[in-house]
């Protein structure tokens, strides 16, 4: 049984390969892609797959090391994916970074459960790139 839906809408900009891609919660973001297909007016989807699971993880990074009390002053989570040669040019490896500022000693111990948890447990960005999902798809023609 599913729980919750989520949805997002992608919509055509009529330009070249520009697409608003609109959320459920009222939020709009664009993609495009480099010339000579698009003109670089925005992030590519790849670049904001990687982007989704870094701010996925890092959110909920950052809500654990402050429920743990630890003093995280800033975080930044580098994302980096390897893709295949060939199309569709899947990711086959993707390493995540948490670069962490602190404002005082630290429980190391606490720290990288608090970030484990943040990957492994709370973030369904994580988990659907790690387990795989089911993605089907069908066509409906407007007049």
């Amino acid at each position: 049984m599913v729980a919750a839906m989520t949805k997002a809408t992608a919509r055509w900009s009529g330009n070249k390969v520009l697409f608003d891609i609109d959320s459920e919660s009222g939020h709009t973001v664009q993609i495009d892609e480099a010339p000579i297909f698009g003109d670089d007016a925005a992030m590519r989807p790849t670049e904001m797959l990687l982007g989704a699971l870094g701010g996925c993880t890092g959110l909920n990074a950052v809500l654990l090391l402050r429920k743990f009390k630890q003093p995280l002053r800033s975080l930044e989570v580098e994302v980096e994916g390897d893709r295949e040669e060939e199309w569709p040019k899947a990711f086959k490896a993707i390493r995540m970074t948490f670069h962490c500022t602190w404002d005082g000693d630290i429980d190391k111990k606490l720290v990288d459960q608090a970030i484990d948890l943040a990957c492994n447990r709370y973030c369904p960005i994580h988990a659907t790139l790690s387990r795989g999902v089911n993605i089907t798809h069908q066509r409906k023609d407007h007049h």
